[in-house]
């Protein structure tokens, strides 16, 4: 298994266990270093299970791959992710009120959710 496929299946997994993260990859062949972006920060801030799996992800690629580098990152890094080509969670954009919490469904036509998970579509004149 190549490296970028090891990482992009253990982000499906990832993204799999754990609902509301979103997650950009980026491969950076001149250090061979794999960047992984995962927001938001306060999602994964105390989390120890998401944690034990971030850290599992690292021991197992850096046993199958010492030659290249894996990081984990998050919003307000030093380090960001200039061209993502692997994308997990960004299929919906939040935006969230004080009054009312809607989603947005990007793909396909767009379909606003109140913050109970039903369809709102008054809100959409």
């Amino acid at each position: 298994m190549k490296p970028i496929d090891f990482v992009e299946n253990k982000l499906r997994n990832l993204a799999s266990k754990f609902e509301g993260i979103q997650i950009r990859y980026e491969y950076r062949s001149n250090t061979r270093s794999h960047l992984i972006e995962v927001i938001p920060l306060s999602f994964f801030e105390g989390n120890t299970e998401y944690f034990r799996e971030e850290t599992n992800i690292e021991d197992e690629f850096e046993h199958l791959f010492p030659n290249e580098s894996i990081v984990f990152i998050s919003e307000s890094s030093l380090t960001e992710i200039k061209h993502a080509h692997f994308e997990l969670g960004y299929n919906k954009i939040k935006f969230d009120n004080v009054a009312l919490i809607i989603e947005f469904i990007v793909e396909g036509y767009p379909e606003i959710v109140d913050s109970k998970g039903f369809n709102n579509y008054a809100l959409a004149a």
